[in-house]
């Protein structure tokens, strides 16, 4: 899995996720590529999983997650990924451990919060369901999970799954 973090606080693309992914496949692939968006949940192309197809065809898997000016971006080329940031004061706002941690969890302090609220997300953006799965039905001893190391205030975390775990395919949106 390939990593990229983004400061887009200069950028004016009108979607600066889209365009730091595009950024991170141009660097990494050497060629422009085909992005979009899948929601498997009602088949929207506006939002969703992110998918992108390279112009020999393949279908690398991608991930990516924004928070302000940050962006972070994954990419890998068989593997679902899934990656994701948070600002720690943001999820220590809103914390309710009801509907975040699974039995056995701890996350006691506002870093340790905002950690498990990236991992948690970043295993379900791997997983292709997002939120439409319970954050406390993850266990994330069960995930090969990545703490990221974030910019002063963040928290991020990644995944790259087993070939099998995600989703089938080459990579990407299944459907596109």
């Amino acid at each position: 899995m390939d990593i990229q973090w983004h400061d887009v606080s200069g950028w004016s693309a009108p979607d600066l996720t889209d365009a730091a992914l595009r950024a991170h496949l141009l660097r990494s692939c050497g060629s422009d590529v085909d992005l979009g968006r899948h929601c498997p949940a009602c088949g929207s192309d506006t939002h969703g999983r992110p998918w992108a197809r390279l112009p020999d065809g393949s279908r690398p898997h991608v991930g990516l997650a924004r928070c302000g000016d940050v962006v972070v971006t994954a990419v890998d080329a068989l593997r679902p990924v899934g990656v994701d940031v948070e600002e720690i004061a943001a999820v220590d706002a809103r914390w309710d451990p009801a509907l975040v941690l699974a039995p056995g969890e701890r996350a006691d302090s506002p870093a340790e919060r905002a950690a498990m609220w990236c991992r948690k997300e970043a295993i379900l953006k791997a997983l292709g369901t997002g939120l439409r799965t319970p954050m406390g039905r993850v266990r994330c001893t069960d995930w090969p999970v990545v703490d990221l190391v974030a910019p002063p205030g963040l928290a991020a975390a990644a995944v790259v799954l087993p070939p099998t775990a995600g989703q089938s395919g080459s990579g990407g949106s299944s459907t596109v």
